[in-house]
């Protein structure tokens, strides 16, 4: 609640960036492994978006908004936090995407990277990719639902790569 606090109040984003986020880059691995870690990273990521973070916390966070000292547009503010944490997240994501894809809590994380993300998330979904094919995880829950969630994307970016590097064959196998 600090973090989010911090990074939707304080209009000082470089010293937040270099005191805050630099943590929670550095313990990105802490992070995805628990709830409230999962959560904060889902708040850096999509903001305030309804379906990632409770609308509880939203109220509470949007009392702050108002005060006299903030002089920041809150849009920019958000969107120069998501900048500072988007490379070190896009980074794990495409280096620890096996492990991702073990457990839905973290599997769901996935799709949010490719979608809020700024840098090449492109990465990630061939990281990704790349597991598929070498693997035998079709089945398994926790890879259709990061895949369902990544197809149903608007654009298509996933079934255009797909279709670009996986052969046939395999593609039929699945």
């Amino acid at each position: 609640a600090v973090v989010s606090t911090q990074s939707t109040g304080v209009d000082d984003t470089v010293m937040v960036r270099k005191m805050v986020l630099g943590e929670v880059t550095a313990e990105l691995d802490a992070l995805v492994m628990s709830i409230s870690g999962r959560k904060l990273l889902r708040y850096l990521l999509a903001g305030r978006e309804s379906s990632q973070t409770h609308t509880q916390v939203i109220e509470s966070l949007r009392v702050g908004e108002g005060n006299a000292i903030s002089k920041k547009d809150p849009e920019v503010r958000r969107g120069e936090i998501l900048s500072a944490v988007s490379p070190a997240v896009i980074t794990y994501c495409k280096e620890n995407i096996e492990s991702l894809l073990l457990d839905n809590s973290t599997a769901s994380l996935i799709p949010l990277v490719v979608e809020h993300a700024k840098g090449d998330v492109g990465e990630v979904l061939t990281a990704l990719i790349s597991h598929l094919t070498s693997s035998d995880v079709m089945e398994q829950f926790p890879v259709h639902f990061a895949l369902k969630k990544l197809l149903k994307m608007e654009g298509g970016v996933l079934g255009g790569m797909i279709l670009e590097q996986v052969n046939i064959p395999t593609i039929c196998g699945w």
